[in-house]
């Protein structure tokens, strides 16, 4: 308190006893933590139905509330660049061209900003806002490894050792940072943790692995049933909601061969295991919070960029070398088969626009805000509502809402007031486009394209797996909605018209659609001379 207001208070005090409670307190800007995971799947997360260990999630989710509908951009780059600015992808260009992000933005409003982990956007971080960087540059690394392009801050990291493990890494760092920080209680920060994991290479420690080796040989098809029972019991499903069908290009498990069967538990093994050793690193970040005494004013945010990979592009290549998923110096992907239990109960996966691909388990936790922990929030978000429910919580909304002419300059609307268990109602359709898949979604309509395949259209409220198209029925309803997209297109790319990539000429990506336009998905088997090497317990 200043000099003088102390004074004033002292010398008038019945006119201070007058005023209200609300005026005399200075409300504390709060902490800000974005955890983003990598190709996460909707249903991986315990509290979102998996089986996968997750522990600590979980348990932000029982102290803060989960938001079932929140989508991303389908894909790392885009997700990432409407994620930190709060526009469409096509505005701010791939990789954030143009425009200023999150960590700029907050700095203007005195945070002390860090990104720890994975970046993937243009430029680097310490020249995009952010005054303290750990972490790889590109897209993706090895994780007992590295690469070229890690650095600290901008000079390059070399310090791969025998224990270096980039999952435990990056959690390490976030948890000194914010020891370092709670020396500065007077200034709030901003931390990015952009964990890698569970994007490929599919690389673990062996014990974890080992610890859910056999768990899988039920098959893809019983997980996701498995998690759809669980997800009914939370009540992220309802009883009576369609659920999609069994994917045409994607084999029966019962078909498979021992051997492949044998190798693809192996896959869904690391993966899992992945996952919780991310969850493990969550949970000390949690636990500094708490230490420090940082947790109650710090809002943390828990997302993943896209649904999961369901590409196999280089498993010939690892076989060829003798070496398995999990491997130091391998790079296995999850497949067809474990992105279609991933993204439980939705249909399609990373790169698609259809639910399996853009919609993502996340996580709200404030507890100075959020009274109402444990519930589910289904209101339609989209990652571009971050960056304005950030500054919104900073303070800094009311100036970045709208330009000198009164013109909306965020596509994004802040979703703070659901955090405070206010009401909320989103005003305007959600946009979505990547290759040749694309979609626009409203309270009431979802108009869906995968593969360059033409538009789908499903009725929000009754089917909201994207069962049932009714684009013949209701011919109209597509033109409209069409055209309102189109519009989107160009206003936000400054393109005159509509041509996408095909996904049939990409190195990287396949057409994935399931019913009938997606490359059949052909499980690879388990050598023989390999197979004991993460031996499994009961081996025919």
């Amino acid at each position: 308190m200043s000099f003088n207001l102390f004074f004033a208070i002292m010398s008038f005090l019945p006119v201070f006893f007058s005023c209200t409670k609300k005026e005399s307190i200075t409300i504390k800007q709060p902490n800000i933590i974005l955890i983003v995971a990598d190709d996460l799947g909707y249903s991986d997360l315990g509290c979102f139905g998996g089986e996968i260990q997750t522990p600590f999630l979980n348990s932000i989710a029982n102290e803060g509330v989960r938001l079932p509908n929140m989508n991303n951009a389908g894909m790392c780059v885009i997700s990432r660049s409407s994620l930190l600015t709060g526009q469409w992808w096509p505005k701010v260009g791939y990789g954030i061209e143009h425009g200023e992000n999150i960590a700029q933005e907050l700095k203007k409003e005195g945070y002390s900003t860090g990104l720890i982990g994975k970046w993937h956007l243009n430029g680097e971080p310490n020249e995009k806002g952010f005054d303290y960087f750990f972490g790889f540059l590109g897209g993706y690394s090895t994780y007992f490894q590295g690469s070229s392009d890690y650095r600290e801050n901008k000079k390059i990291y070399k310090d791969f050792d025998n224990e270096f493990y980039s999952t435990d890494e990056f959690s390490e760092r976030a948890v000194s940072f914010v020891n370092e920080r709670a020396g500065h209680k007077d200034q709030p920060f901003f931390l990015y943790l952009s964990y890698q994991s569970p994007h490929n290479p599919l690389q673990a420690p062996k014990e974890d692995i080992m610890k859910y080796r056999g768990t899988y040989l039920s098959g893809w098809q019983a997980i996701r049933e498995a998690r759809v029972k669980r997800q009914k019991a939370i009540g992220l499903v309802n009883e009576n909601t369609p659920l999609p069908g069994y994917p045409q290009n994607l084999p029966e498990w019962e078909s498979l061969s021992f051997a492949q069967k044998d190798l693809e538990d192996l896959r869904m093994s690391v993966y899992a295991a992945m996952v919780e050793r991310m969850d493990n690193g969550v949970g000390k970040l949690m636990e500094s919070l708490k230490v420090n005494g940082l947790a109650e004013n710090t809002l943390v945010i828990f997302l993943s960029d896209n649904g999961t990979d369901s590409f196999s592009v280089m498993d010939s290549v690892m076989l060829q070398k003798g070496v398995l998923p999990g491997d130091i110096g391998s790079n296995y992907q999850p497949g067809t088969g474990w992105a279609y239990a991933s993204v439980t109960p939705r249909r399609l996966y990373k790169i698609s626009q259809h639910g399996g691909g853009v919609k993502t388990g996340a996580i709200a936790w404030w507890p100075k805000t959020i009274r109402n922990s444990g519930t589910l929030l289904f209101d339609p978000l989209h990652v571009i509502d971050v960056f304005p429910t950030f500054l919104d919580v900073a303070g800094n909304m009311d100036k970045k809402s709208t330009d000198q002419n009164n013109t909306k300059v965020v596509a994004g609307e802040s979703f703070a007031a659901l955090l405070k268990g206010e009401e909320w109602e989103r005003k305007s359709p959600m946009y979505f486009q990547f290759m040749d898949n694309r979609a626009i979604r409203t309270d009431k309509w979802s108009l869906v394209e995968v593969d360059g395949n033409g538009w789908e259209l499903y009725d929000t409220e009754t089917d909201p797996m994207e069962t049932r198209d009714l684009s013949s029925q209701y011919p109209e309803k597509v033109n409209e909605l069409d055209m309102q997209w189109l519009m989107w297109w160009k206003t936000e790319s400054g393109k005159s018209n509509y041509r996408p990539e095909s996904t049939h000429n990409s190195p990287h990506y396949k057409p994935q659609g399931d019913r009938g336009t997606g490359a059949e998905y052909t499980p690879s088997a388990m050598p023989a001379n390999l197979n004991s090497r993460y031996p499994l317990k009961n081996r025919p």
